[in-house]
């Protein structure tokens, strides 16, 4: 009787406390000294309307963007698999990935790499859960368990730059003439 008196407290309990997580509302771009701030709000409506708000024209010429180029990027939808992910991100590689990310995407003005990298792994499986196991980086930001978000532009162009010089390095070797002479396909 008593352990089905607490069962049933416990219970109302659950559903009389708000479950639902705050999600972010603010985005903080950082690049050396420069910083600006723009609402979720204003760059949904941009995705949704494709006309951007004052401020995000101001920060777009500030930060020599392209208006089609970012709203391509907010609208990018990627499937992410609930299970697949989840065992993914908890692996020793998926950590190390979501500790590196982390330096470029953290929650404003925390810059621990653990607090960092849960905020990530949770944005993204709650947002692939949120929306048929897809995503694309405004549902991310929706679904990121902090009120402000920061990016650190510099890091993001360093990573970008590495990811690119490496796309090219693969590139090479795939298309290299020694390939070909190991398949046995060199017309030499």
């Amino acid at each position: 009787m008593n352990l089905k008196y607490k069962n049933f407290i416990l219970s109302i309990l659950l559903f009389l406390i708000p479950t639902s997580a705050k999600s972010a509302e603010t985005l903080f771009l950082y690049k050396g000294t420069f910083s600006r701030s723009i609402k979720i709000k204003e760059l949904d409506e941009f995705k949704s309307t494709k006309v951007p708000s004052h401020k995000l024209k101001k920060l777009i010429t500030i930060t020599n963007q392209n208006e089609k180029d970012l709203y391509k990027v907010l609208s990018y939808e990627i499937e992410v698999p609930l299970k697949a992910s989840s065992k993914l991100m908890n692996s020793k590689i998926g950590t190390v990935f979501l500790s590196r990310i982390s330096k470029i995407i953290h929650p404003n003005k925390i810059l621990d790499k653990n607090i960092g990298t849960k905020a990530i792994r949770s944005g993204i499986i709650l947002s692939s859960y949120r929306n048929n196991q897809k995503i694309n980086l405004i549902d991310f930001f929706k679904a990121y368990p902090n009120k402000n978000i920061a990016i650190n532009l510099n890091t993001l162009s360093t990573a970008l730059r590495k990811a690119e010089s490496l796309k090219e390095l693969i590139e090479f070797y795939s298309n290299s003439p020694f390939k070909k002479l190991k398949d046995g396909s060199s017309s030499l």
